[in-house]
Order: structure tokens, then C-alpha cells, then sequence
């Protein structure tokens, strides 16, 4: 008699010991997340609210609006700092109590709707489920949504598979209060979450597949339902009243909702979840059990509450997973698709996943013995294929807000302004809300009016959305922070908007791509001298110019550059700029090497829109009177591997302009380039010696080509008997890069023969393309200039 209690206390142990495994191993995997990785940028919300919520009460924002997101799991979390504090750690304690409690949940499901080894091996695979551990270790409500929306699922199906079918001829009632408990489970996930609203479509679905229609309208059904749809009434009204102007604004600016139907794209934010290589097993598996349930209720003519409990339970789990699935892939926009609003249903894919696998290993293996050993190798299979992404998750760390944060509030003076695109997280972190809301793109959902001006819903900060209200604030203020990250101020600010933070801020600390900026005062930006504007842009590697700007360049000053980019293609690299002056003679005088940007925004953040690149040379006090370039390069920062050859800029003249010529010319050539003129020559030719004449040229307007210059004396018979042949400056400076209106001189040396026979003699100017040889014609057809002639 004593053997069954006996056998009782065995199993008891052994479920003990396991449960223990499965649940230390998930608590170690979560309490590391909960403990070593840095808070989400959502977190920060539900923290602020939760203070708010201590202090006063109800979760209602300096802003006056009620914080209506998770609101259950705010005030959970309000309990939890009511006891341990108000703390980063405390905060994350609900969703680890939630997490746990839901692979306990998974087990007790899948054993008694299935069978025990379809628990066991559920609970093994949400215990190392990625998304699981992160969600488990973050103050949010993606944890506690699970968990009521698995225990309205169970209480659904215990209540819709424990009344009769009017078809078997089996008389018993449905009983009212599964109906009853299943509607209270759903509130408490409707409150925790409002994503739950998908739920009850496929629950009502289900009734009518198990019992028809008129099942909804029996006295002991009908009731529950009230309670959910006004429940859903009142989430709705909680909305509206308490975030007024929120929900409009989201359909106007990014609905959540509408007929997208663009499939293909939707899948490729969902199918990591699915079909990646350490998922696919699971999702395989799944597909077994749900087609061994559909041939089964074929057999039995579709009635689903005649199949074995085994196949209802495949059909209920994956009517609701399949149901949210359809619903994210075609009618969520493009704005919402996130991994995490599949994450309500996971636990239904890890039950199928595990149906499946007990299933196969029930219809291979004839002998229980062998059937275990078969489970247990299936959930060594089956949790080994998560490990080494749930290994990853731990390795990876979120953007470092709150570690900049901790630096500023140690750094805060008086009087300082504090602005952020993420102000719950400047509130919470530096215990007040701050000064400015400083964002230009995608604010319009968070902000209200209040008092004439638009501010933060969450924190009441008043927004700041142009550039030139930012100089103001910097010019009236002695310090001004600015906490971002670099993805945020790379994609919601405009150009003149960014232009300014790159101006007046510098890096006061960086932590994970979130960087503390501080502005101390207005800088005057040094006057442009010349002010050049590409169309096309020029490319350079990864990068197009599309404009520069300098100072004046004089002695012993310095010559500030600012380089205008935008990416030219995607990068994935950090890439810096070098800005480098050089003589006519070749020499490197000066150099500077940086990221653009000032290193604010990472060029693997560079999208459409242009940043500055300030550069600065300093001139020697004793830099000779010349011409001088700019020549441009760029390499890779970590391998210093460059992106080509350096790229001439732009040309200036340091020292006195270029001094007219003794005699004016006035010849025009046919693309614009004009001889103003030159120095005087000799009246006589002096054989076997130098004759040196110094050319002055201007581009009227912008020449497309390279030209050499020609200068040839030629004879009586009409042959060449001396000549110079170069391009302008050398070739230091070509004709293509001739600033319009700028004059450009050039001296060339041609020496004569020995012997010059007796006849009339011309000096000749002329310009030709050098790789083919081709003359430029003057306006009047010809293709050379007569500077001067002699008679011997």
C-alpha cells in the first residue's frame, strides 16, 4: 500500500531536484544580465515613473499625463522599491521574479496540457532563451506580460476544452469560472501590456472551432467576455484620458497599425527568431506537432474537441502563436516591427517545439526506457542550440547612458542646462527632470502643450527643435550639456542643427556610443575667405565632399578649414580625415589628422546628412611668399590603410597678389583662359643667351582641362629655333583648378642658339592639351598669340 505513495514522493523529489537545475541555471544566466549590463533607454521610463509614482501615489508625470505604459508592471515595480529602494537592481527584481516564474508556469503548462516531457523541455528552452534572459533582466513589462498572457492562454484552454460539445452528446456545462479566471488572467496581462488585445481574437477563434458559435452566448461563457471586452474599454479610456492627444499622434505620425502587407520586409524582422540556425530545430519541431494534430483532426472531420488532448492542445497553442504572427508580419508598420512584440507568444513556440519533439520520439521509440533517454538528449539538443547565443547576449552590452549620466550628475555646477533626447533618463539619473527635450525628428508622439510651449511627456523638459534657439541657450549660458547617443543625433537633427553641436560642444566623456558634450560659452567661428560649394560632390572612399571653407591664410596665424561630408554608401568603419599643406617644391609644411565631426558622431553614423570637419594648420611666421595647396586624404583609423592617393583642395597665395604685367596682351582663349599680358623683352635677340619672359594669365570662367603652355620663337623659315614648354607654376597649380578671376603668373626661359640667321623672328604663345597634343583656339580661330617680333 505504501509503494504508490512512495513512487509519489520519488517523483516529487526528482521534479524538485530538476526544477531547482532548470531554475538555477535561468536565475544565474538573468542575475548576470540584471547585474552587469547597463539599463536599456526604456528602463529609464519605467524607473522615473515608478518614483513618480511613489511620491504621489499614481504614476503622473511633471508633465501632467499619466504613464500608461505597462501600467500594472509600474506599480509591481513600485512595490518591489517600496521595500529594497528605489535602485537600478531593485528595478530590474520584478521582471526577474516574472522571468522565473514563467518557466515554473511553462513546466506546470506543458505537463498538464501535453504531457511532462513537453514541460521539461519548454522550461529548458525559455531557462536559455535569449530574448528570455534579456527581458527577464530589464525593468520593463515584457516579463510580467508573459506570464499573464501564458496564464490567460492556459485558463482559455482549460475552460474551452472542459465544456461539452453539443456533438459528443455529453451533457455538462461550461464551467463559469475557468470562463471567469481566464478573464481575469487577461486583464492582468492587459494591464501589464496592451499588446495582449491580440490574444482575444484567436480565444474567441477557438471557441467557435471547439464548439461553435453559440457557445460565446451560453450564460456561463458570456460574462467573462463582458468583463474582457470592458476591460478593453476601459485600457482604451485610461489611454485617451490620461495621454491625451498620444494615441492620435502616433496614428498620424507612425501608426501602428494599418494594410501594410509588405510580408517580405516584415519577415526579415521576425525570422531571426524563427529560422536562424540555433532556432530553426525548435521551429522544425513545432511544424511536426502541428501537422500530426492537422492529420488527426482530418480523421475526425474537423471536429477538434473529439482529438486526444495531446493534438488539441498543438492546435490551441499554434492558433494563437500563428495568429500574432500573421498580424505583425502584415498589418504592423514598418516603424514597429521589434523582435520583442513576438515575445508575448514565445513560450507557444517553445511548447510546440517540444510537442514536436516528443511526439516524434513517442511514435519512433517502442520502449519508455529508450523514450527518456530520447528526451533527455532532445533537451541537451535543444538547449544547446540556444547556449551560445545566450552566451552572446551577455557579452553585449546596451548603449552606456547610464554611465554618462553618473558622470555628468558627479560634474553638475550650478546653474548649468542639461538637455537630452532621452530626458526620463537625464530625470531619473540626476534626480530632476531636464532643462531641454533637444530633438528635431520623431518627437511628436512624446511631447504635449503645456503653458504655451511644447515639453516632454514623461519629464515635462520644454522642447528644443532649432538651432537657433540652441545658440541661444549656449550664448546665455555659462555650461551646457548635452547627453546623446551617436545613432540619435546622427538620424533626429537637421544639418544646421548638428553643424552647431560640432561647433560649440566638446566631448566631456563617451561610454558605448553615448557621449556627454559640454558647451562652454559661444565660439565666433573664424570669417571664410573662400567659400567653395561641389555639385557633384567629390568622392573620396566611403565619403563625398560637397563643400569646404577657409580662412585667410597669413603668417604665423591660423588657417582654419572645414571639410563638409556625407556618406557616399554605407560604412562600417570609423574613418578619419588628414588635411595637409603643400609648397610648390613638393614639401609637406603642415599637417592635421582627425575624425570629422570632431569625433562626435562615428563615420559609421554618417547617413544623408552633411557634417563639418573642422580642421586647423598653423602657418609658420616665416612662410615665404608663394602659392601654396591643400591636399586632402582619408584612411582607415584602425588600420591607417588610406582611401587613395592625397587629393588636391584648393590653392592660395600667401604674400602680395601677383603683380600686373609690364605690357598688356588682352589675347582670349576660346575656353576663357586670358593673357592679361607680360613683361617687357629685349628690342634685340642676343644669340647664345637666355631670353626669360614672365606671362600673366587669368580664367574668366571655370576651365575643364589641364593645359600646357607653349612659348616658341620662331625663325625666318618659319621653324622653331627656341621654346619652353610647361604647365602653369610648373604644374603646381593646373589650369583646371584656376580660381576664376584669380591671376596666375608663369615665367619661362627659352635659350637661343649660338647663330641666328639674318630674317624676321616671332615669339609665339599658345596653350595645347599635353596627353593628345590639341591647340587651344584664341576667339578668333587662331591658336597662338604674338608677344613680340624681330628683324635681324
Amino acid at each position: 500500500m505504501n509503494a504508490p505513495r512512495t513512487r509519489n514522493w520519488k517523483t516529487l523529489l526528482w521534479t524538485g531536484l530538476g526544477l531547482a537545475a532548470v531554475l538555477g541555471l535561468a536565475s544565474w544566466l538573468r542575475w548576470q544580465y540584471v547585474t552587469t549590463i547597463s539599463l536599456y533607454v526604456d528602463e529609464f521610463t519605467t524607473l522615473w515613473a515608478t518614483g513618480r509614482l511613489l511620491e504621489s501615489g499614481a504614476p503622473i508625470m511633471p508633465s501632467g499625463v499619466l504613464y500608461t505604459r505597462g501600467l500594472l508592471a509600474t506599480y509591481v515595480t513600485a512595490l518591489f522599491a517600496a521595500i529594497g529602494g528605489l535602485s537600478y537592481t531593485v528595478g530590474r527584481l520584478p521582471s526577474l521574479f516574472f522571468g522565473l516564474a514563467t518557466i515554473v508556469l511553462l513546466l506546470a503548462v506543458g505537463w498538464r496540457t501535453w504531457r511532462a516531457p513537453v514541460g521539461w523541455l519548454a522550461a529548458i528552452g525559455l531557462a536559455v532563451l535569449p530574448e528570455a534572459i534579456v527581458w527577464s533582466g530589464r525593468a520593463r513589462f515584457y516579463a510580467q506580460l508573459q506570464f499573464f498572457a501564458l496564464l490567460a492562454l492556459w485558463t482559455a484552454y482549460v475552460a474551452i476544452r472542459g465544456a461539452p460539445d453539443p456533438r459528443s452528446g455529453e451533457q455538462r456545462s461550461p464551467q463559469a469560472r475557468a470562463h471567469l479566471v481566464f478573464a481575469l488572467f487577461f486583464v492582468l496581462a492587459l494591464f501589464s501590456q496592451e499588446q495582449t488585445l491580440l490574444l482575444y481574437p484567436p480565444v474567441l477563434i477557438a471557441m467557435v472551432l471547439w464548439h461553435g458559435w453559440r457557445y460565446l452566448l451560453h450564460r456561463n461563457v458570456w460574462p467573462a467576455q463582458v468583463i474582457v471586452v470592458a476591460a478593453m474599454l476601459a485600457r482604451l479610456l485610461i489611454e485617451l484620458v490620461g495621454q491625451p492627444g498620444y494615441f492620435q499622434t502616433i496614428q498620424a505620425e507612425r501608426p501602428y497599425v494599418g494594410l501594410i502587407f509588405d510580408v517580405p520586409s516584415a519577415w526579415r524582422a521576425y525570422a531571426q527568431l524563427l529560422v536562424t540556425p540555433d532556432r530553426l530545430v525548435w521551429t522544425l519541431l513545432g511544424a511536426v506537432a502541428i501537422g500530426a494534430a492537422l492529420a488527426a483532426a482530418a480523421r475526425t472531420r474537423w471536429r477538434v474537441a473529439a482529438l486526444p488532448g495531446f493534438h488539441q492542445a498543438t492546435l490551441f497553442f499554434a492558433l494563437h502563436f500563428g495568429f500574432v504572427l500573421i498580424f505583425v508580419l502584415t498589418l504592423v508598420s514598418a516603424q514597429w516591427r521589434e523582435s520583442r512584440y513576438l515575445f508575448l507568444v514565445q513560450p507557444n513556440w517553445l511548447l510546440l517545439g517540444a510537442a514536436g519533439a516528443v511526439w516524434l520520439v513517442d511514435n519512433l521509440l517502442p520502449r519508455p526506457a529508450w523514450r527518456w533517454t530520447a528526451i533527455a538528449a532532445a533537451a541537451v539538443l535543444l538547449a544547446g542550440s540556444l547556449w551560445q547565443p545566450a552566451q552572446r547576449v551577455l557579452a553585449q552590452q546596451t548603449e552606456g547612458y547610464d554611465r554618462v549620466l553618473a558622470y555628468v550628475a558627479a560634474h553638475l555646477q550650478p546653474g548649468d542646462v542639461v538637455m537630452s533626447p532621452q530626458p526620463p533618463a537625464c530625470a531619473l539619473a540626476l534626480g530632476r527632470p531636464c532643462d531641454y527635450y533637444a530633438v528635431q525628428r520623431i518627437y511628436e508622439e512624446y511631447v504635449i502643450p503645456r503653458d504655451g510651449v511644447l515639453v516632454d511627456r514623461w519629464s515635462g523638459a520644454e522642447l528644443l527643435n532649432d538651432a537657433d534657439r540652441l545658440g541661444d541657450v549656449i550664448r546665455s549660458a555659462s555650461r551646457v550639456w548635452f547627453i546623446t547617443d551617436g545613432f540619435r543625433l546622427a538620424t533626429r537633427y537637421e544639418a544646421d542643427f548638428l553643424s552647431t553641436v560640432v561647433d560649440q560642444f566638446d566631448v566631456a566623456f563617451e561610454e558605448r556610443g553615448v557621449v556627454a558634450l559640454l558647451a562652454t560659452g559661444w565660439r565666433e567661428a573664424p570669417p571664410a575667405a573662400v567659400t567653395q560649394n561641389l555639385a557633384p560632390p567629390r568622392r573620396f572612399g566611403l565619403l563625398d565632399l560637397i563643400g569646404w571653407t577657409r580662412s585667410d591664410a597669413r603668417p604665423g596665424q591660423p588657417l582654419d578649414v572645414t571639410l563638409n561630408w556625407q556618406a557616399a554608401a554605407p560604412i562600417d568603419r570609423q574613418i578619419n580625415t588628414s588635411l595637409r599643406l603643400v609648397a610648390p617644391d613638393g614639401r609637406q609644411i603642415g599637417q592635421e589628422d582627425g575624425p570629422p565631426a570632431r569625433g562626435i558622431i562615428p563615420t559609421n553614423l554618417f547617413f544623408e546628412m552633411p557634417l563639418p570637419d573642422h580642421k586647423q594648420l598653423l602657418l609658420p611666421p616665416d612662410l615665404p611668399p608663394s602659392r601654396y595647396r591643400l591636399d586632402v586624404t582619408l584612411y582607415d583609423a584602425s588600420t591607417v590603410t588610406p582611401y587613395g592617393e592625397p587629393a588636391p583642395l584648393g590653392w592660395f597665395r600667401v604674400g602680395p597678389p601677383v603683380s600686373l604685367p609690364a605690357v598688356s596682351a588682352g589675347a582670349t582663349w576660346q575656353n576663357g583662359i586670358r593673357l592679361l599680358g607680360h613683361d617687357g623683352v629685349p628690342a634685340q635677340l642676343a644669340p647664345d643667351s637666355p631670353l626669360t619672359l614672365r606671362l600673366v594669365w587669368l580664367a574668366e570662367k571655370p576651365v575643364a582641362s589641364d593645359y600646357t603652355v607653349f612659348v616658341h620663337l620662331v625663325g625666318p623659315d618659319g621653324s622653331v629655333v627656341a621654346q619652353s614648354d610647361h604647365a602653369p607654376e610648373g604644374g603646381f597649380y593646373p589650369t583646371s583648378a584656376w580660381a576664376t578671376g584669380d591671376p596666375v603668373a608663369d615665367s619661362h626661359t627659352l635659350q637661343l642658339p649660338a647663330t641666328l640667321a639674318p630674317g624676321a623672328y616671332r615669339l609665339l604663345v599658345g596653350l595645347y592639351q599635353h596627353d593628345t597634343g590639341s591647340r587651344l583656339l584664341r576667339a578668333d580661330g587662331t591658336d597662338t598669340f604674338v608677344v613680340q617680333a624681330w628683324q635681324r
